[in-house]
């Protein structure tokens, strides 16, 4: 789905990612989460980083992207990662060629930048500004004040970290949380790329708007909250 907002013209996948221009942005990966799970005794099936990783690969091919920001949250956890998961991650960025690597760091990459680096990614700390726009893990309040550096207005925020979804009504007795873009005047929070991930129900106001992620389609959710 094509999106003009604040300016800035955007294409939004139902895999979670925005592409702009050629660069591709997504968000909250969580690549080795199972084996977190797993080294805590936990009996998590493996696959979901290979799974993510593959879908990430096939975006990059078919939009011809030539540079990847991820708004945090890349990694689970430091001791999620393993062999197994450089060797992933290292033979996914070879795929993709001269691939600019770009993380914009979450709470969940802490103690790992120096790995990151090693294989050819540029860590940085949020905000990161390009032109107009502002990158972050975590969203901005919706009461705070307009984002400024210096005497600039960023028109634009994009983030992660919610891993946002809303609550669709199946039926009179049930209910489903869909993970969803969630647009807010002056920013958009990226639903989870990763899977695994889980997801926060989020309570968007009438003036924002809702993207479901459905099955390979966005649908528009109407609203009719609070001002």
């Amino acid at each position: 789905m094509k999106l003009e907002h604040r300016g800035h013209a955007f294409e939004l996948s139902a895999s979670g990612a925005i592409r702009w221009d050629t660069t591709l942005l997504v968000a909250d990966l969580h690549l080795g989460k199972e084996a977190v799970f797993q080294k805590s005794g936990l009996a998590i099936p493996s696959g979901a980083t290979q799974a993510t990783l593959q879908r990430l690969q096939t975006q990059i091919h078919e939009m011809g992207i030539k540079r990847l920001v991820v708004l945090g949250d890349l990694l689970h956890a430091a001791i999620g990662w393993t062999d197994d998961l450089e060797s992933m991650l290292g033979k996914t960025m070879q795929a993709a060629g001269g691939l600019q690597w770009e993380l914009v760091a979450g709470n969940h990459d802490r103690r790992s930048h120096q790995q990151l680096r090693k294989l050819g990614w540029i860590v940085q700390e949020p905000p990161v500004f390009d032109g107009n726009m502002r990158w972050l893990h975590e969203p901005d309040s919706p009461e705070s004040p307009a984002p400024t550096s210096g005497d600039r207005t960023y028109q634009t925020t994009l983030c992660g970290h919610l891993h946002p979804s809303y609550i669709v009504p199946i039926d009179a007795k049930r209910t489903a949380k869909v993970p969803c873009f969630w647009i807010r005047p002056d920013s958009i929070v990226l639903p989870a790329y990763g899977g695994w991930v889980g997801t926060h129900a989020i309570q968007p106001r009438r003036q924002d708007r809702v993207l479901l992620c459905v099955e390979g389609d966005l649908i528009e959710w109407k609203l009719h909250g609070p001002n």
